[in-house]
């Protein structure tokens, strides 16, 4: 069993700790856009100095810069900062390592074990998948990596009883990394135990959440409560949500430059999907962007603005006016395009915005564009195998069906369950791409492992009677 440990101190940080680590990360970014790795890594270590739980703004940036600069040289006294006694420190210690070989799975579980003993959750959950990707790619795996997964996993689904979404989401990978680990020692009964046990610890835990509505059913029905429910059930009354709003709506007016009192008003106003709220917390955004030039403010109006032309497009796909939907659709996406090309500019190292940047360049049909973008996102261990599937997609609409074949192949031979959704997309445009470059042997043999997967997917077995008409 998974080593018991007494849960660490919640991690507070102060608004100033917050204020300094952005001002930080905003020097990091601008540093990046420059193409200045060296000096945008350090600026994002000493910005996760104050605010270590900087997921998105963090650590993220920080690795996609190391991967776009290349690997240093580690020197001896930068691996004697791993034994610090702070928790903080040493995660940090290690991070530094990483940003220098970006691919080591050591200085991974050094972050890994770390933001764990800190309580440093979310960094812990972000860089586990890093880990168990890297785990899993070796030549040779390593057991040992999947036990640290597990074991850390467990600790954190453990000690977070407060946090039940986290304890669950850190259970199941405790469930998924001895699954690994049983795969390399299939006679090893203590993992098959350790399995069950986890699995069952997991399953008794959906379990007490499965009827409660949001995890609250503990709460008892105090006036004070009752104002903390209501905010964040999905479905409000009428009244119960004009009052919720009228009072977000005076607490903003007094303080309009809190972010805290323009972030409350702009959720309630978004709450009920009327474009007329939503239109005036895009105004409430956009003020307090132009008054304090935080781009996280002109970001959330923009999405507001996103999901307004993706609800009015399904609309009109429902309606089935096809002109209409035609026109909406271009709109939509010149603006969408406009926003990804906006947000990869103020954060030039974050792969997840140019994947997003990528995927739409493709749906515009401006393939030529898409390549490249999705060719830097695929820097990102989350995003390979979908950029590697847009990236032959880009290829197969130009023609160039020998590259959309290459792609299809390294994509496949590289992913751990080909008969998923992604697996079987990734073998039916590989199908695709053989039948269009004139292997119908190929093509055939591809497309007959689909249908032993999924009889019904596609146009497949439409595509099989064609083939071999011919």
């Amino acid at each position: 069993m998974a080593k018991k440990t007494d849960q660490p101190p919640k991690p507070t940080f102060s608004d100033d700790d917050i204020r300094k680590a952005r001002e930080w990360f905003a020097r990091g970014q601008d540093m990046a856009a420059k193409k200045n790795y060296d000096y945008a890594i350090e600026c994002y270590l000493t910005g996760l100095e104050f605010w270590p739980e900087a997921v998105e703004e963090g650590h993220k940036p920080c690795y996609a810069a190391a991967l776009f600069r290349g690997p240093r040289k580690v020197g001896f006294t930068e691996k004697m900062k791993l034994n610090a006694r702070d928790p903080k420190q040493a995660m940090l210690a290690a991070e530094a390592l990483l940003t220098k070989e970006a691919r080591n799975p050591q200085w991974m579980e050094g972050v890994f074990k770390n933001a764990a003993k800190g309580g440093f959750y979310a960094t812990a959950m972000w860089i586990g998948e890093l880990l168990n990707d890297a785990a899993v790619k070796e030549p040779k795996p390593n057991p040992a990596r999947f036990q640290l997964l597990r074991e850390v996993y467990e600790q954190i689904g453990d000690t977070s009883p407060e946090a039940p979404a986290l304890a669950i989401a850190a259970l199941e990978r405790a469930v998924d990394a001895l699954s690994k680990l049983k795969a390399l020692k299939p006679q090893d009964m203590s993992i098959s135990n350790d399995l069950r046990d986890v699995a069952g610890k997991l399953t008794i835990l959906k379990g007490r959440y499965s009827s409660a509505e949001d995890f609250r059913d503990s709460i008892k029905d105090t006036a004070a409560q009752r104002e903390i429910h209501d905010k964040e059930r999905l479905v409000q009354a009428d009244e119960r949500m004009e009052e919720l709003i009228a009072a977000a709506q005076a607490a903003y007016e007094a303080e309009p430059r809190e972010r805290k009192r323009v972030m409350d008003l702009v959720d309630l106003l978004c709450r009920r999907e009327n474009e007329a709220d939503e239109n005036k917390a895009i105004g409430v955004l956009l003020k307090a962007y132009k008054e304090s030039n935080e781009y996280s403010y002109r970001q959330r109006a923009e999405d507001i603005r996103i999901r307004q032309y993706r609800r009015r497009q399904r609309r009109l796909e429902a309606a089935g006016d096809a002109a209409a939907l035609e026109q909406h659709k271009a709109e939509r996406l010149k603006f969408e395009l406009g926003v990804y090309k906006s947000r990869i500019r103020h954060y030039p190292t974050d792969m997840s915005l140019r994947f997003k940047y990528g995927e739409l360049l493709f749906e515009a049909g401006q393939y030529d564009e898409a390549i490249p973008v999705l060719q830097e996102a695929r820097n990102d261990p989350k995003s390979r195998i979908p950029c590697s599937l847009y990236i032959a997609r880009c290829f197969y609409e130009k023609g160039y069906h020998s590259q959309a074949i290459d792609t299809l192949k390294e994509a496949i031979a590289n992913y751990e369950t080909p008969d998923d959704a992604t697996g079987k997309k990734l073998h039916y445009w590989l199908a695709r791409a053989y039948e269009a470059d004139g292997q119908d042997l190929d093509a055939l043999k591809t497309y007959g492992q689909l249908i032993q997967w999924d009889y019904n997917y596609e146009d497949v077995r439409k595509r099989i009677d064609d083939l071999k008409a011919r």
